[in-house]
């Protein structure tokens, strides 16, 4: 099956004006050289502390934000070349439902202008008909007709979020970035929010990317992860395989750090601080809060290697046969 999205060693670095004349240039690199595949129809989730460009690399994907370098295919079509006319048509088929709606909806329009604008925008419908489909998409996010002459500080948040994934899919989408979608609600409403994505998701057909910090709900709701750190894709593979066995020393650490009712299990503290964007450290970016660094790491960055059919981690105790047992689960 030929992927939907396809990203290439996609990049955005950040030019700092210099204070003086004499000062070096400064550059940010947000997110470096990131590669992935999404299938069709599957739940990606890309995980990873704040900071670690889980976002900026979503909003890339739309072209929210351009990308400094690399390539963006959406089936097989190279967007960042989309003419005017082609980006806007193209919107239609992608959308994001961002973590805070409040500030993600106008907040002096009603649920029934901001449900409808982007109808009117693609010259969807007549009055009439726009009625009929705002009212239908209500009612797939659980909502009824009583909600269009509200606006959005009148509602719960999980009310607010709700309108948001239905501005998300009233244009009957194909891909949506699901950025921190249930990160700001209660966890009861959450579990909500999270069973809503999923029955959306079987009913339009949809391909999620689903950014998130938290791994139990990765867990529950993605097919395959991407876990990132400092800007860089880590490691890879299918939910249970990187839930069951995870590799990467910054996954482990993730995955230890996850409450549990096990006495036994250690718990992975990781010490230091992330590394500045603005001074990355050489080698291996992680290697400053690795206990399993060895010299290599510090001069030497590790390639992402594939360690099975769809596993691969960036790491050098994987980059031989032999030295794939040298790391043990510790979680």
């Amino acid at each position: 099956m030929n992927p939907i999205l396809k990203v290439n060693d996609i990049s955005k670095h950040y030019h700092q004006p210099k204070q003086s004349f004499f000062d070096k240039a400064i550059v940010t690199k947000a997110v470096h050289k990131v590669s992935f595949e999404l299938k069709e129809g599957e739940a990606f989730g890309l995980v990873g502390e704040s900071g670690c460009g889980k976002s900026t690399t979503g909003q890339m994907l739309l072209q929210l934000i351009k990308q400094t370098s690399g390539t963006i295919f959406y089936k097989g079509e190279d967007v960042s070349k989309f003419s005017r006319q082609q980006m806007k048509a193209w919107r239609k088929q992608v959308q994001i439902v961002f973590q805070d709606p409040f500030s993600s909806l106008n907040p002096i329009k009603t649920i029934e202008w901001i449900l409808e604008e982007p109808l009117i925008i693609h010259r969807i419908g007549n009055k009439q008909t726009r009625k009929q489909k705002i009212l239908d998409t209500l009612a797939d996010v659980g909502l009824d007709e009583s909600y269009l002459t509200h606006y959005p500080h009148e509602l719960s948040g999980g009310q607010r979020q709700r309108i948001a994934i239905a501005s998300a899919i009233i244009l009957d989408p194909e891909f949506i970035v699901i950025d921190e979608g249930v990160s700001a609600l209660d966890v009861s409403v959450q579990a909500q929010i999270l069973n809503l994505l999923k029955s959306i998701q079987q009913k339009y057909r949809l391909t999620y990317l689903f950014i998130s910090h938290d791994l139990n709900i990765v867990q529950y709701f993605c097919d395959r992860i991407a876990i990132m750190y400092f800007g860089e894709i880590v490691e890879l593979g299918t939910a249970s395989e990187i839930g069951n066995d995870p590799k990467h020393p910054y996954t482990q650490a993730l995955f230890s750090a996850i409450p549990s009712l096990e006495d036994d299990r250690e718990i992975i503290v990781l010490s230091g601080d992330v590394p500045s964007h603005a001074n990355p450290p050489s080698g291996c970016a992680f290697h400053t809060r690795c206990k399993f660094a060895e010299a290599r790491c510090r001069t030497e960055k590790p390639k992402l290697n594939s360690i099975g059919e769809h596993r691969t981690v960036s790491c050098h105790l994987y980059e031989k046969e032999e030295g794939r047992n040298a790391i043990r689960r510790t979680v």
